[in-house]
């Protein structure tokens, strides 16, 4: 657990675990099959058992994380069924995400977006996978954050989660599949310029599918690795 978490205050305990977990996951801060021990867990936020378990059985419901034995829990190992679930719902969510935001964002916003863009490039050509995907996250959230929908924000949220152990684990790979990724985020960005939101959901769609050969590539090889390891 060191370094993934740290103690958090006292009030409200179980949202506030809720809220770190799903943000280490997010982040990629956790790989997947990685365990979760109840007790751990606890002793790192520096509270009892009970608010840990509530926040985690909540991330189990959301299928964020699965139930391995009744104190420890677990994330979800590489699947390529489960990716691609994953990424269906994504692009439902986040496209409608960006249709509503794309007529909200002035000109401030633009600016701190082609910032954001121009970080998660650096790290990407520096193939730094902890940056990259914290630079993606505020690329895309940036634009998300203008929907004006918060239980849509909060889905898109979830989803993430569960996308999280998945991103780190292909960057940490190496082939990041996202020369062509950069490509779209300098169109998305041209068309939320324009305030056309049909053209920054085309502009998202193929994003979103520009890593999806790698992706698939990477989880079918892991997948092959893995069944022969157990034969």
């Amino acid at each position: 657990m060191k370094n993934k978490i740290k103690p958090i205050d006292k009030t409200n305990l179980a949202a506030r675990v809720y809220g770190e977990m799903r943000e280490a996951l997010i982040a990629g801060r956790y790989m997947p099959s990685d365990r979760i021990r109840i007790s751990e867990a606890a002793q790192a936020f520096g509270t009892s058992d009970t608010p840990v378990r509530e926040a985690l059985l909540r991330l189990v419901s959301e299928h964020a994380l699965e139930m391995e034995t009744a104190k420890q829990i677990v994330v979800p190992p590489l699947s390529l069924e489960r990716y691609v679930e994953i990424r269906t719902v994504r692009m439902a969510l986040e496209t409608a995400a960006v249709e509503a935001a794309a007529p909200r964002i002035g000109s401030r916003e633009m600016a701190e977006l082609v910032r954001i863009n121009r970080r998660f490039e650096q790290a990407e050509a520096a193939h730094q996978a902890a940056q990259q995907l914290k630079y993606n996250r505020e690329f895309h959230f940036g634009i998300y954050m203008h929907c004006g929908l918060p239980r849509l924000l909060s889905m898109i949220e979830n989803m993430w989660a569960s996308m999280g152990p998945i991103l780190r684990a292909f960057y940490e790979a190496g082939d990041s599949g996202y020369d062509e990724g950069a490509n779209h985020h300098a169109q998305l960005l041209a068309a939320l310029e324009r305030r056309d939101a049909a053209a920054a959901v085309a502009a998202l769609k193929a994003d979103m599918l520009s890593a999806a050969p790698s992706i698939e590539r990477f989880l079918v090889q892991h997948e092959a690795a893995a069944a022969e390891a157990t034969a």
